[in-house]
């Protein structure tokens, strides 16, 4: 296979001791609901623990993964005792991956998801039990980039607060990227059978879950199954999939995320294409509608992230910070992207520097309050 970029995610770089908990926390139930789109969409709870508050509030991840890749199965690592043992409800959700979803489906499918959850969770944890207006929302990487945009578009009621992990918040970023002259790939499929890949609609052949990079090299299928606690094979469509994803972010041509997360084909000229693209942008759609409201935001970012600059996050704190809204910022120097997967624990050096400060944040915007 193609040497990969050294700061993309791999389960190999991964050290020994971390790689325990790529598991499904115990202690969840999973549900599906069909979309507007016809997909059926999957969702997984984990009830609080050690509740402070009853009712409880609600923390949804959104999982990332170049829009291409991820899962909603395993949580990140610090999110269930960051959250989930401090009193709140953890819920992840899937939603349709690219080529054959597009960036803004992905969006309604993550927002749906909310509202689905909104809607049943009581029947699910109880009726006195969760408190639907008391949200928050987390997403790291392509999840960091939904949620920001998901923070444009919830407003009855807003989540109390949104968590961006090393998001991409202007996509022009990528769109504007030169190209350049690739090595062949090397790996099962060939680059045309990928670009072909890239360029298919068909919602039948859509996944809604995915490997996160290259487990699928790394693990015997039923070691996944277990660590995911679900029913995935091995197929040729699966593993297409992680190719996919591992080749469009080596490459990183602009093209691609035309052909794969844009569906530019869709738009009857460059104008129309180019307004879609800065609404896209949660970074851009703020600095143009300075009356805009949006919830307090909390930034996690490494200095030394490769897919997504810090510039991101710093841009995007002080347009909100301009504008009045709270901010916090917790950046880690020399860190790559993904950084934070080595906070399992409060134990973990870091964890009161970088993680506790968010959990902070986020208590004092939902209104806990801890003896």
């Amino acid at each position: 296979m193609t040497d990969v970029k050294k700061d993309e995610f791999s389960f190999d770089k991964v050290d020994e001791d971390l790689k325990g908990f790529f598991y499904a926390p115990p202690g969840y139930t999973d549900h599906t609901f069909r979309s507007s789109s016809g997909v059926e969409l999957g969702v997984r709870v984990w009830p609080a623990e050690n509740v402070v508050q009853d009712p409880a509030p609600i923390v949804f991840w959104t999982h990332g993964g170049g829009f291409l890749g991820g899962h909603h199965f395993v949580p990140l690592p610090w999110l269930s005792p960051g959250f989930r043992k401090r009193g709140y409800h953890l819920v992840s959700h899937n939603y349709r991956l690219a080529p054959q979803a597009a960036y803004d489906h992905q969006v309604a499918d993550s927002i749906e998801a909310v509202e689905w959850c909104r809607r049943n969770l009581p029947s699910i944890l109880g009726e006195s039990k969760v408190d639907v207006d008391r949200y928050v929302l987390v997403g790291e990487s392509a999840g960091g980039t939904l949620v920001t945009l998901m923070g444009l578009h919830l407003t009855s009621p807003p989540p109390r607060a949104i968590v961006d992990v090393y998001g991409l918040v202007d996509i022009w970023y990528y769109v504007n990227m030169s190209d350049r002259t690739p090595e062949p790939w090397k790996g099962e499929f060939t680059d045309e059978e990928l670009e072909r890949f890239i360029s298919d609609r068909d919602l039948n052949n859509v996944l809604t879950d995915a490997c996160c990079w290259n487990e699928q090299e790394l693990l015997p299928e039923e070691e996944l199954r277990k660590r995911w606690a679900a029913d995935i094979k091995y197929d040729k469509r699966f593993r297409m999939q992680a190719e996919a994803h591992q080749w469009r972010s080596v490459r990183a041509f602009p093209g691609d995320v035309h052909k794969a997360f844009l569906h530019s084909e869709r738009f009857p000229d460059k104008a129309e294409l180019d307004k879609f693209i800065t609404s896209m942008a949660p970074l851009k759609v703020l600095q143009e509608d300075k009356l805009r409201p949006y919830p307090p935001t909390a930034f996690l970012h490494g200095s030394a992230d490769e897919p997504v600059p810090i510039q991101q996050s710093y841009d995007l704190a002080a347009t909100l910070r301009k504008r009045g809204v709270p901010v916090i910022e917790r950046y880690e120097e020399g860190e790559p992207h993904v950084f934070d997967i080595k906070y399992t624990s409060p134990n973990v050096p870091g964890w009161e520097t970088t993680i506790q400060p968010v959990l902070d944040f986020v208590d004092q915007h939902v209104g806990i309050k801890r003896q």
